[in-house]
């Protein structure tokens, strides 16, 4: 593989994978982090049809994660290799799907964007990290800095709170790598090993100590991981 495109989740940008281009490109390898300007499953599909998928390792963090499930899955894309870092199944509870987030607390989180959007973001940035992940706290907060407008904040949360990619998993390419914190208090733990269980020839990979982020506070973990993934393709 020569190619590894990296999707951010709600909130940030790009740039939160600066840790993954710093480490990779100097390695030769051609490393894409786009921001999304909308969260929009069409938008990413059509990103993705313009790359070589057969020599690209696609990679998507929590709410960027399940866009490109559900994009693999919808369009039949085959990528060399795909990662997903700290993704739900379904980020909502449901009345069979208790792994989930409470949908009130994202419904109050879109509530205050209108009115209260940096502190949103700040306490978003907070919650990612697990308890030993503190001296990260000032990192994540600059990622989380208010830089898309309120409407498309709010277009992320309802994706969130109505998306559903549990009948989609069986149409997976086959591989996924699902890279897990053990102390996620965003995503579950739980949720990557129902990813793991259900997605077809999926490996799991736990970072203990590990928040919503490993890939900001495990970084060399990660990359690892990475590069065994793409040398490897």
């Amino acid at each position: 593989m020569n190619t590894l495109v990296l999707i951010h989740g709600w909130g940030t940008t790009g740039g939160i994978w600066q840790r993954q281009v710093e480490a990779f490109r100097p390695k030769g390898v051609r490393v894409l982090a786009p921001t999304l300007a909308v969260w929009k499953l069409d938008f990413l599909i059509n990103y993705f049809k313009e790359l070589n998928l057969a020599e690209t390792c696609l990679a998507g963090w929590s709410l960027g994660g399940m866009l490109l499930l559900e994009a693999l899955c919808r369009e039949g894309l085959a990528p060399a290799g795909w990662v997903l870092f700290a993704t739900p199944a379904r980020f909502c509870q449901g009345p069979d799907f208790p792994l989930g987030q409470p949908p009130a607390l994202v419904r109050g989180m879109r509530r205050a964007l209108r009115d209260r959007a940096p502190e949103v973001l700040a306490d978003f940035a907070r919650r990612c990290l697990a308890p030993r992940e503190a001296a990260w706290g000032e990192e994540m907060a600059d990622y989380f800095r208010p830089t898309a407008d309120i409407p498309d904040l709010a277009a992320g949360l309802d994706y969130l709170l109505r998306s559903e990619v549990r009948p989609l998993l069986s149409r997976a390419p086959a591989g996924a790598v699902v890279i897990h914190g053990e102390e996620d208090p965003i995503v579950s733990p739980a949720q990557g090993e129902f990813l793991a269980r259900n997605l077809p020839g999926a490996r799991l990979c736990l970072l203990p100590g590990a928040g919503h982020a490993p890939f900001v506070t495990q970084a060399g973990r990660v990359h690892e991981f990475l590069l065994e993934i793409i040398e490897g393709g």
